[in-house]
């Protein structure tokens, strides 16, 4: 898409999306350079992906289209913005942002900065999250032994600190080491990324540890069948087999559960 139409596009989704501008920055336009703080940036991208969501829904776009052009709106609204102006406190939302234009080299400088400031500041939700963007980077980069190291640095937090890690292994980490020569090591990665899930503690009163309960079950059950893919794409049958015991364990254990609380998971409700 020509940069023009693009312009028109991603400003008439900030508009549809309900934001309050539907102004792009202009990479052509001097005053437009470094306008942009990463609060506006998450805004109006926030704005682009609901538009891009409904759209989806609809069934007007596909969902390739869908990651094409909030790539796109991504990286027209990182050109609005400054790096020599990163406010360390605020790195991380600049580091997603550039994941999602797929600026690696960006992405890296950006988040590496992102988790010092949150280890400085004893931020630990911070040095989780961050530290695992970081690693799928390293991934996206072809770098999947560092990436693997990287992530494994944040394994050993205490178990009320653990829920992302699972999600963040199997959606982003995995995906983008797949098939760059670590496919087993990446599967006992996200091995153990399923055993820290398992033992993570949430607030059952809260809604978002309610959820997270209920969640949990579909998220290990498609871990574990990655696993087995992963294995099974390494040529590792003895490893796949052993994936797959584990896997249907661990499927009879949830059904138990849920049996006694009495409840459907998600999964099994749709």
């Amino acid at each position: 898409m020509r940069r023009p139409q693009l312009l028109l596009l991603l400003g008439a989704l900030l508009v549809a999306g309900g934001c309050q501008s539907g102004m792009l920055p202009n990479p052509n336009d001097p005053k437009d350079m470094g306008s942009l703080t990463p609060d506006n940036i998450r805004e109006q991208l926030g704005c682009i992906s609901d538009s891009l969501q409904t759209r989806l829904i609809r069934g007007e776009i596909s969902n390739k289209e869908f990651q094409s052009l909030m790539q796109q709106a991504a990286d027209q609204l990182l050109a609005g913005f400054n790096p020599e102006k990163i406010d360390e406190a605020k790195a991380w939302q600049i580091g997603e942002i550039m994941i999602t234009a797929k600026h690696w080299d960006q992405a890296k400088v950006t988040l590496e900065l992102a988790v010092q400031w949150a280890k400085q500041h004893h931020d630990e939700d911070r040095v989780v999250n961050d530290t695992l963007r970081l690693a799928r980077v390293y991934a996206e980069m072809g770098k999947v032994p560092e990436a693997i190291k990287i992530a494994r640095s944040v394994f050993d937090v205490k178990p009320q600190d653990g829920a992302p890690i699972l999600y963040a292994t199997a959606y982003e980490i995995v995906p983008a080491a797949f098939d760059k020569g670590s496919d087993v090591e990446i599967g006992k990665l996200l091995e153990d990324a399923i055993a820290i899930d398992l033992s993570v503690k949430v607030d059952t009163q809260s809604l978002p540890g309610q959820e997270f309960l209920d969640w949990r079950p579909h998220h290990v059950a498609q871990a574990w069948t990655r696993v087995v893919e992963l294995y099974d794409h390494a040529g590792r049958t003895d490893l796949a087999t052993e994936a797959r015991k584990k896997m249907d364990a661990a499927q009879a254990t949830d059904r138990h559960r849920m049996a006694s609380r009495g409840r459907l998971s998600p999964l099994q409700s749709l």
